[in-house]
């Protein structure tokens, strides 16, 4: 246990540091406030407070706006939204229990920092008190974040004559994090992962959506993620409200815990340079210490640097993997690390390198992934199939699979 806090902490103590400092919109919808896991919810967005982010939460509540909003509808919302609030600012009031922050006081701020104006009339309808966002009061909301307050944001706004109108909470959120020019919009669902994906561009997502089986509530949160990144906001996040620590590990590991949108492929996937050296050594240290991999010295890593591949996240190296040379049409994928956002853009890059170095045919041997390599189109072949060099050093005490792709 020790040996992975270790390790877990060292892995994310450079998302600690890139996320000091930034501006993230947070989205709750009334969901996520009554689940059994809320509390642990507002203990997490406390953590990030405290380690510098620039918090804003834009909150749903139980009653919402969904099609016209007469005078008594209007009073629901508005009774609905002042007990979210409520509930919000106790939770944040407890600070961080069970750590030496508890005493920590998280300040809370808010009030009128959107201006609204009302739908008005669609389909020959007049939606009547249903609104939708005319300003974002950035300058305040900026000036209440340097002051070290976490923003509210409730799905009201008012009119510049005084009316007040029902805001959607998702479109809201969008518009905030966009309006304010936030480094994330982070949304929270009953779904963990958008059609168990860890990481989609916009263009992918919309792909993804086609074929993917979702409610109308989860629907609007997805169109929320795809409106913010064309707003602007570099990541969005869709994270399940009922996994406890998702926040952290989505913020702070490299595969994260939900699923990540953004404008464009922000996961890397390059030839290794000597400086990479180190890091890969570390990343296969666990695979080898578990037999997953044979054992490979880091000193023997930096002298075969230029036959591997890295993915890259954020600065941080998530996987890795080698094309060694067999033989004039041959070549083996060996030291493969990824998971499964990983691992298949790391075996798309080596088939290239190898198409381009007129290699016919891959070989991997395996222990304990052939699953993985015949899903990705390899198939079960015999030791005498490997080319005669590689033949005579193949390991029987490991005793691993031998598996074989033909490349077109």
């Amino acid at each position: 246990m020790n040996e992975t806090y270790a390790r877990w902490f060292r892995a994310s103590t450079p998302y600690i540091r890139a996320h000091s400092g930034r501006t993230f919109v947070v989205m709750l919808g009334a969901d996520a406030l009554d689940s059994d896991n809320a509390v642990n919810i507002v203990h997490d967005l406390a953590l990030l407070h405290v380690l510098g982010v620039r918090l804003v939460v834009v909150h749903g509540a139980d009653v919402e706006s969904d099609g016209p909003v007469n005078s008594g509808h209007l009073g629901d919302i508005q009774a609905a939204v002042a007990m979210a609030r409520s509930k919000l600012e106790s939770l944040f009031t407890t600070g961080i229990p069970l750590s030496p922050l508890r005493d920590r006081h998280i300040p809370l701020a808010g009030g009128n920092l959107v201006t609204a104006r009302p739908i008005g009339v669609v389909d020959g309808i007049d939606q009547l008190a249903a609104g939708t966002v005319r300003r974002v009061h950035v300058d305040v909301i900026r000036d209440l974040l340097g002051a070290d307050s976490v923003v509210l944001i409730s799905p009201v706004g008012y009119g510049t004559t005084g009316a007040t109108y029902a805001l959607r909470v998702e479109p809201l959120a969008a518009h905030v994090a966009g309006d304010l020019g936030a480094d994330k919009l982070i949304v929270y669902d009953a779904v963990g992962r958008i059609a168990d994906r860890s990481d989609l561009n916009t263009r992918e997502l919309a792909q993804v959506r086609a074929g993917w089986e979702h409610d109308a509530r989860t629907a609007r949160r997805v169109d929320a993620l795809d409106d913010a990144c064309r707003r602007g906001v570099p990541r969005a996040h869709l994270i399940g409200f009922d996994d406890d620590g998702v926040l952290l590990r989505e913020l702070f590991t490299a595969e994260g815990a939900g699923t990540q949108v953004g404008d464009g492929d922000y996961r890397v996937i390059r030839r290794a340079v000597p400086a990479d050296a180190s890091a890969i050594a570390e990343l296969m240290r666990p695979l080898e210490a578990s037999g997953a991999l044979a054992t490979r010295p880091a000193d023997l890593v930096e002298r075969g640097i230029d036959s591997f591949f890295v993915a890259e996240l954020d600065g941080a190296l998530t996987g890795c993997c080698a094309l060694f040379p067999l033989d004039a049409d041959a070549a083996e994928l060996a030291c493969l690390v990824g998971g499964d956002a990983v691992g298949p853009r790391l075996l798309e890059s080596v088939e290239q390198a190898a198409r381009a170095s007129a290699v016919r045919r891959l070989f991997a041997l395996t222990t304990q992934a052939a699953d993985w390599f015949l899903e990705h189109g390899f198939a079960k072949t015999s030791v005498d199939a490997l080319p005669v060099d590689r033949k005579a050093l193949y390991n029987y005490r490991r005793n691993s699979l031998v598996l074989v792709k033909e490349l077109n």
